[in-house]
């Protein structure tokens, strides 16, 4: 018997192999830091689709995002609008083209930077928010849910779909304090080298500027 063991254990028939274990929502979460800790720079095209409650008609967006660690970032809306958001990790811009109009604002008071810095391996995940986990998708991703542990003025709820076995973070659906969901989906990405003039911007001639930082003074009574 003991030779006959010996002999199954030799052609892999001793005992079936083990099925892979469902992995745990911290799990997920540890593999998303991993996969992007060695990946600072990344850049893709977006598909952004946001539905508004009580309404059936969906807006749709696209263009091109570049992200590099720390903190530095690149929104490129082509469609239905050219509309830019341009980040050094100090201050965000943001300029609409067809109005010629440029925003300034410091980046860690704007509602892009919250809603996104946890996109790619940015933030502390298992910290920052309370985590569960769906079942996975078709495509064998796992929806990682994330909830703020402390009142968030940004959003009520971030999923992550992320694949489970290498940890890259493929789309992502953020629910906002109105209920509005924003879902986006990554295409073409790239992990390669994002040159820092990227996230410089320099307001075009003639377009109106919005200084947000800038306080308004309270009038002497």
């Amino acid at each position: 018997m003991r030779h006959a063991l010996a002999f199954l254990i030799t052609i892999g028939l001793a005992l079936p192999a083990a099925a892979d274990s469902t992995p745990t929502p911290a799990d997920v979460a540890k593999r998303v830091g991993e996969f992007y800790k060695d990946r600072p720079d990344v850049r893709c095209e977006f598909l952004q689709k946001v539905r508004k409650p009580g309404r059936r008609r969906v807006l749709k967006k696209s263009g091109a995002v570049f992200f590099k660690r720390p903190g530095k970032m690149r929104w490129e809306y082509k469609k239905p609008e050219e509309i830019y958001y341009i980040s050094d990790g100090d201050i965000l811009w943001s300029y609409q083209r067809e109005d010629a109009l440029v925003t300034k604002l410091n980046v860690k008071s704007s509602e892009l930077y919250h809603q996104s810095r946890y996109l790619f391996g940015q933030g502390d995940l298992d910290k920052d928010f309370q985590l569960s986990m769906g079942k996975p998708d078709i495509e064998g991703l796992y929806p990682l849910l994330l909830k703020p542990k402390t009142s968030a003025r940004n959003f009520k709820q971030l999923t992550l779909h992320v694949d489970a076995k290498t940890g890259e973070i493929r789309s992502t659906v953020l629910i906002d304090p109105y209920d509005n969901e924003s879902t986006i989906e990554f295409k073409k990405v790239e992990y390669r080298e994002v040159g820092v003039n990227q996230f410089q911007f320099t307001p075009p001639a003639g377009a109106t500027i919005r200084d947000l930082n800038k306080k308004v003074a309270t009038p002497k009574k």
